[in-house]
């Protein structure tokens, strides 16, 4: 398995990029098909790993400016075939050098509940209180020092 980094350019990498996205993030908690999609979408810089033995999108993460030097992570999802196996995390250090060279110097995220220990172990810690996101899904606001 070979496993590359890259930016999203086509329309049919955005396609199935966000249809990633949707059936990892929303789909299984009965969310709607577009709630994929935010508001910073356009300002952001998005990012997606590849299985290129496959020609497959198997991961995706997003980042953009919180406030100045504050780059907020979101929409993190991998494939269900392909978790566990370090594709999560080599997409944080994707963000982590972009959010670098733009001048960040603090990540934040806003963590569903059953998600923190995954974040702590990539160098998060938990910065605000517990509160509703979606529904009944409760996040809480993690952040990483740059």
């Amino acid at each position: 398995m070979r496993i590359t980094i890259k930016t999203p350019k086509t329309r049919d990498d955005f396609k199935a990029y966000y249809d990633l996205r949707y059936r990892v993030l929303r789909e299984p908690w009965g969310q709607a098909k577009d709630t994929e999609k935010d508001d910073y979408e356009p300002i952001s810089q998005h990012f997606m790993a590849v299985d290129e033995d496959k020609g497959k999108i198997v991961g995706v993460i997003k980042v953009f400016e919180r406030s100045a030097g504050v780059g907020w992570v979101s929409h993190l999802a991998v494939d269900p075939a392909y978790q566990k196996k370090g594709i999560g995390k080599q997409l944080l250090a994707a963000v982590e050098q972009a959010a670098r060279e733009s001048g960040y110097t603090v990540l934040g995220c806003m963590s569903r509940l059953n998600t923190t220990l995954y974040f702590e172990k990539n160098g998060f810690f938990i910065a605000g209180i517990p509160n509703h996101y979606f529904g009944t899904t409760q996040v809480v606001w993690m952040e990483k020092k740059l």
